[in-house]
């Protein structure tokens, strides 16, 4: 991969302005038509030339394709740093520009660990090499300090050692990102992932933990179907694992919060209540479920719910006094209680 600056713009840093400097990635494309050829692809890693842009291939090679026909490849542009890339625009240059074409976007602008997937397609119309630039212009728009761009490159080296096996690795990796005190949504998967893995150190990393990290991975992406099904598989295939109440309230979450499934929640959150009675999801479950109720219309059932989770939690109530029992735990539920009794008005 390439990566030139282009008439970079003036480094000002001006009061409640984020610093803006245009620049631009040229990714190489070669292909054949008529003949053969070999071709390989190696990585790069992000932050050339201070900027967090990452390219999925430094280069295509598309093989040989006959004249008339037509081959299509991706390139995924992911912003793995915690600025801001407003991609200004995406076009094929050099001498042989005509034979390559690519989707068009417009106003597409890459917030902190967002990507876009972009295809390129060769159409050769005479035999022989061909050779083009796929180029990228962006802006930056700057809105941290450097080394919270470099502490953010933990994230994905955890993510890389996570998809290599080498999960103890992984796990520092993690833990060295969320001590650095990252300000993207990262900084939730990375939460949610250390524990996980953490945990696979002392009960192993067999198939099911396999499959629960496959879950969180396509809730990351979007794919909230897949990552259902790989919670249900976990749950069905290893009801004694120890990832199986786990699964049980993800898969619940997924339908609460992102699918707005209250019914399907419901449910959910009541079987695990009911498979696993002393499982440190109990109170999680119990609050979720007065949510669901609540989205329903079911308010009534909702307050006792909330009740029930007080009740759970209380160490003094008699004349007219109620408080927590004494611990961390049941004081965090205490007042969550309290605080959705009293936003209901019936505290």
């Amino acid at each position: 991969m390439r990566l030139e600056i282009m008439n970079p713009s003036p480094c000002y840093h001006f009061a409640l302005r984020p610093l803006v400097a245009a620049t631009l990635i040229a990714l190489a494309l070669q292909a054949c038509s008529g003949g053969s050829d070999s071709g390989s692809t190696a990585t790069k890693e992000p932050g050339v030339n201070g900027t967090y842009l990452y390219i999925s291939t430094p280069d295509f090679y598309f093989g040989t394709n006959d004249v008339g026909t037509s081959a299509t490849q991706n390139i995924q542009i992911a912003n793995r740093g915690a600025d801001i890339y407003p991609l200004t625009s995406i076009t094929i240059s050099g001498d042989n520009a005509e034979e390559f074409s690519t989707d068009l976007f417009e106003d597409i602008v890459l917030n902190p660990a967002e990507a876009i997937t972009v295809g390129i397609t060769f159409q050769p119309i005479t035999d022989g090499r061909k050779f083009a630039n796929f180029v990228v212009d962006y802006e930056t728009i700057q809105q941290v300090a450097e080394s919270v761009n470099i502490n953010e490159q933990n994230y994905y080296e955890a993510k890389d050692l996570e998809n290599s096996g080498n999960y103890s690795a992984a796990a520092q990796s993690y833990s060295d990102y969320i001590e650095g005190e990252p300000v993207t949504i990262n900084k939730a998967k990375a939460t949610i992932k250390l524990p996980v893995i953490t945990e696979s150190e002392i009960y192993g990393d067999g198939d099911d933990f396999d499959l629960y990290l496959s879950a969180l991975d396509m809730r990351d992406e979007g794919d909230l179907e897949g990552a259902s099904m790989q919670l249900d598989v976990v749950h069905t295939l290893f009801p004694d694992g120890y990832l199986a109440d786990d699964a049980l309230y993800l898969q619940g979450y997924i339908q609460l919060m992102d699918e707005k499934d209250y019914s399907g929640a419901l449910r959910t959150m009541q079987q695990l209540r009911k498979e696993y009675p002393d499982s440190t999801y109990y109170d999680t479950a119990l609050y979720s479920e007065a949510i669901a109720q609540q989205q329903i219309g079911n308010d009534s059932v909702a307050r006792e719910i909330f009740l029930d989770l007080r009740y759970r939690h209380t160490g003094i109530d008699t004349l007219g006094i109620t408080m927590a029992k004494d611990n961390l735990v049941s004081r965090l539920w205490f007042d969550r209680a309290n605080s959705a009794l009293d936003s209901m008005g019936t505290a």
